[in-house]
């Protein structure tokens, strides 16, 4: 049985390093492939962390994107218009750093953590149904360079997000 662990592993880096360092035709090892392999390390690599207001982080070091959950723009509807905070600000856990507006209502966005925000998603501005198509993605709303790390611990998983919104519903 080991043996045939340690072969696939070894496939596996072996496929991996073809992937990142392969000189051969883009038919051989089509460029869709690598996409679905990138991908693949990059949503492992980061865990997301959630509010009970909807709103999503996941940290790169110490800089924490942040956004609204599927759950909340979908509760939204069709968003039309975001508040984007302020490059620069200093926000605390819990202070209002935007909003987003839908054709049915206004939702505050709150700060899931402290920090500085150090970068907002200017392609909002244009066309703000990112939210919508892909808020885990092309809809993040801020960066911000957390002050305080230790507050991520406050914030539930996905598994406990899951279970809050399943109650929610009831």
């Amino acid at each position: 049985m080991a043996a045939v662990a340690m072969r696939c592993a070894r496939g596996l880096a072996f496929r991996a390093t073809k992937l990142l360092t392969s000189t051969q035709t883009p038919t051989y090892y089509g460029a869709q492939t690598f996409r679905r392999f990138s991908r693949t390390v990059t949503a492992l690599d980061s865990v997301k962390k959630f509010t009970k207001d909807h709103e999503w982080i996941t940290l790169d070091g110490t800089t924490g994107t942040i956004g609204i959950t599927y759950q909340a723009q979908d509760k939204l509807g069709e968003i039309v218009y975001v508040e984007l905070p302020e490059v620069g600000a200093e926000m605390s856990q819990g202070d209002e750093c935007g909003a987003v507006e839908s054709v049915k209502a206004v939702g505050d966005l709150f700060c899931p953590v402290s920090g500085e925000c150090i970068e907002v998603n200017t392609a909002l501005e244009e066309d703000a149904s990112l939210i919508n198509s892909s808020p885990y993605e092309d809809g993040w709303i801020l960066k911000m360079k957390l002050s305080k790390p230790e507050e991520l611990d406050d914030l539930m998983d996905e598994e406990a997000y899951q279970a809050f919104v399943k109650t929610e519903d009831s």
